[in-house]
């Protein structure tokens, strides 16, 4: 008996010992179970949202669909920013027409901006003339801003497509819902402005770029290098040399991630050859044509984008683009709510989500102890790291600008497509992120997020079409008023050029009619000369008010100089870089023939409603105040019912044509 309890004394830690190591087993067992468990998530959560997801439409369904905002946007958006009327659009009716407002920019002396641009518009205008016909200039403005529209909305579908082949078509479904609702994509994709052919051009280098880099030389460069390297130069050098900000992710990726295929020695020396080979080639080509085209205008050596990067950066002729104004740091964030509303606030989380979704992965695959589970991190990893470098064109040139004192609205929309991809990801990384947090918390995670994704998308289109409708409804006027303008008596087809509409190729663009439009402080409203008829011009004067700074001069009209090339070559004293006043560019309000002034009500400014030396010309069009007017109902359309039941102040102006009541003689 007391053997047998001496026994059972000895057995009792054996059993306990086996007690623990059970347990210790069955928690073991239960850690690499819920490390297992997490990769799955993550990696579940990302195939739902793929398998959820699987249709992105074509590209001719794309088009077909972003083509209806684009053309939307030419045809209703008026013009938001007067440089693209006075370096852009002036200049252009000059080359067509032999006429036209002149900066100090297009001054042989300071030569900072490219007329082989200008030719790329021009040669579309006089092909689509050899077809259609113009028989006024403004079928030449919305032709070409239709064209312009088309082109973009093209851009957009190739990046989406890209996007869907090569990084996730979710993100893709995403990204094409982003730029359809964007009020920015909505001005910026027809502007006849650098920076929006900079913005065509970024896209479909981005989306050459989409391509997983791979090891083989020969297809790397097919497929990827070449493409992507050609878009970005030339968005660079034909278009504005700022763009380049938008490259240098892809070069980083270039000389970081080797790619998949079989291991080849020195491919970076290979790939830097590549990038340089392509890159001073394709460079040489372009700047090489531009600089061609711009000394024959220019009457001398020029090599535009390098002066107009010497005067903003440098400092070239004592000049510097502080001198146009400068903004706080935040510009650029409070310009992108307003013109991407939820779309930026999603573009600005996904860098922070990205960290946080790597960190994910990492503590996840450390856990995981299955071949399988390991060999899905790992794609998990390398599409992850690759992902980084799709969102970095937004942040780089967000960051860079916002440094600058000197910031536009404009200068953000290169990168307009790529914030909706920030956001797509955003969104594409929110329900993985969720599952491994409830797989933390020990909780099951629930569907639902890609849903939930495209309500959140749907959300802010409707914002952004409000915004849209704000400008088209508050800030149209400028168009509706010129063309209360008497029409000129003149007809036939537009001197561009020969045209299968008519025997008679050219038809004479001015007579013996001369008449002078006047603007003064509303001068920043000039829709461009493609609004005035024929035998019209314009011109500033002081009495009306706000007219400052240097304006514009003319151009020595080509039929008085003999050629459009001996106009554009002659150095003239009256333009500088310092932005002074020029007396000479600004006549006395007697010698005009015509005056559009803006009147506001709560303001106490000059005008010509009240004098009796002029006399109304039509229908005067509303224009909104926006310095007595709330901030929401200037944001966004608010109808006026509607303004008023929420206390939102709307105050308005009105734009007039005025007519001398005794004509000058």
């Amino acid at each position: 008996m007391a053997r047998q309890r001496h026994n059972a004394k000895h057995q009792k830690p054996s059993v306990k010992h086996e007690r623990v190591e059970r347990r210790e087993h069955k928690l073991e067992l239960k850690a690499r179970k819920h490390a297992e468990s997490e990769a799955s998530h993550v990696q579940r959560a990302e195939e739902l949202d793929t398998q959820h997801s699987e249709y992105v439409p074509s590209l001719s369904v794309l088009f077909r669909f972003l083509a209806l905002v684009r053309v939307s946007g030419a045809l209703l958006s008026p013009i938001q920013d007067c440089d693209e009327v006075y370096n852009y659009w002036e200049p252009l009716h000059f080359l067509q027409f032999g006429a036209g407002k002149q900066t100090w920019e297009y001054s042989p002396q300071y030569s900072l901006r490219s007329y082989a641009y200008l030719h790329i518009y021009d040669v579309l205008i006089r092909s689509m003339h050899l077809v259609i016909g113009f028989r006024t200039k403004t079928q030449v403005f919305y032709a070409l801003r239709v064209c312009l529209a088309l082109m973009s909305a093209l851009c957009e579908a190739v990046f989406v497509r890209l996007v869907a082949q090569h990084v996730d078509r979710r993100m893709a479904n995403y990204v094409w819902l982003g730029v359809f609702g964007m009020a920015g994509m909505f001005h910026a994709a027809h502007a006849v402005l650098p920076t929006s052919f900079a913005m065509c051009l970024c896209m479909l280098g981005s989306a050459a770029a989409m391509v997983p880099p791979v090891s083989d030389v020969k297809r790397h460069m097919r497929n990827r290098a070449v493409p992507a390297i050609g878009a970005f130069a030339l968005a660079v050098c034909a278009g504005w040399p700022y763009a380049g900000l938008v490259a240098v992710p892809f070069v980083l990726e270039e000389m970081l991630v080797k790619g998949s295929g079989a291991s080849t020695r020195n491919w970076r020396a290979q790939r830097l050859a590549m990038l340089v080979v392509v890159g001073v080639g394709a460079t040489v080509i372009v700047l090489g044509a531009m600089a061609v085209v711009d000394s024959w205008y220019y009457g001398r050596p020029v090599v535009a984008a390098w002066n107009q990067v010497a005067y903003n950066v440098l400092g070239q002729h004592n000049g510097s683009s502080t001198l146009y104004g400068t903004e706080p740091w935040y510009f650029y964030l409070k310009n992108g709510l307003l013109n991407a509303n939820i779309v930026m606030i999603l573009a600005l989380c996904a860098l922070p989500m990205w960290i946080l979704y790597y960190v994910a992965l990492k503590q996840t695959s450390r856990t995981t102890a299955s071949v399988a589970g390991e060999r899905a991190m790992r794609q998990l990893l390398d599409g992850h790291f690759l992902l980084l470098f799709r969102l970095l064109p937004f942040y780089l040139v967000l960051v860079v600008f916002s440094l600058q004192a000197h910031k536009e609205e404009r200068f953000l929309s290169i990168v307009y497509p790529h914030l909706s991809f920030c956001a797509s990801a955003a969104l594409s990384m929110a329900s993985p992120l969720r599952a491994w947090v409830c797989a933390q918390l020990g909780r099951r995670s629930r569907g639902g997020q890609s849903r939930a994704g495209f309500l959140v998308l749907a959300g802010a289109a409707c914002v952004g079409m409000l915004r849209m409708t704000a400008l088209v409804k508050y800030y149209g006027a400028p168009v509706r008023a010129f063309m209360e303008l008497p029409t000129s008596n003149i007809t036939g087809l537009l001197p561009l050029g020969p045209s299968i509409k008519g025997l008679r190729t050219e038809q004479p663009l001015h007579n013996d009619l001369d008449r002078v439009v006047c603007m003064g402080g509303a001068w920043y409203w000039f829709p461009s000369s493609y609004w005035l008829p024929r035998g019209y011009h314009l011109q500033f004067v002081r009495e009306l008010g706000g007219v400052d700074g240097h304006l514009p001069g003319d151009f020595v009209p080509a039929k008085a100089s003999g050629s459009v090339q001996k106009s554009t070559s002659v150095e003239r004293p009256d333009f500088n870089a310092r932005n002074e006043w020029e007396p000479s560019h600004a006549i006395e309000l007697s010698q005009c023939d015509y005056a559009v002034d803006i009147e506001y009500p709560m303001r106490e400014e000059p005008g010509l409603a009240r004098s009796s030396e002029w006399q109304q010309v039509g229908m005067c069009h509303s224009v909104l105040d926006p310095a007595n007017t709330s901030v929401l109902a200037r944001m966004v359309y608010v109808p006026h019912v509607l303004a008023w039941m929420a206390g939102q102040r709307q105050e308005w102006g009105q734009m007039c044509v005025y007519e001398r009541r005794n004509p000058i003689a």
